[in-house]
């Protein structure tokens, strides 16, 4: 019986694996989407990076990073919309800070002046991978 739990757990773990490397390409162009998206969108202007959080996982990356800013909150809040609104992205205010959203992607921001905590974040499914 024990041999039997054993063969499952392993056949479980390996099914698991096996999906992640016969669609490495379609995670490794999401994981690109969302360095490309943090790029282009989340870093604040006048800012020094203090802080890396960021890791790497099999089918996404999770980008977590503080900054310190010269800016007022109102200045960033400002910044931020005129950089997500034209191209797109939905905002939402919440007790934490500003939550932006387009397509399966979500960027938290974090504004407690002198810092800016950036996350960006795949939120859609796997659509039967």
């Amino acid at each position: 019986m024990k041999y039997i739990i054993t063969l499952i757990f392993i056949l479980f773990i390996f099914e698991g694996m096996g999906t992640i490397i016969f669609h490495s390409d379609v995670y490794d162009a999401r994981k690109q989407e969302e360095w490309s998206a943090f790029q282009k969108y989340a870093i604040p202007p006048d800012s020094e990076e203090i802080k890396d959080d960021s890791f790497d996982r099999f089918k996404s990356v999770y980008i977590i990073k503080e900054y310190h800013v010269k800016n007022t909150k109102e200045s960033l809040e400002e910044y931020y919309d005129k950089k997500f609104k034209p191209n797109g992205w939905n905002k939402e205010v919440t007790e934490k800070g500003i939550v932006y959203t387009r397509g399966d992607l979500r960027i938290k921001i974090y504004i407690k002046i002198p810092k800016v905590t950036v996350r960006v974040l795949y939120v859609g499914e796997d659509k039967d991978i």
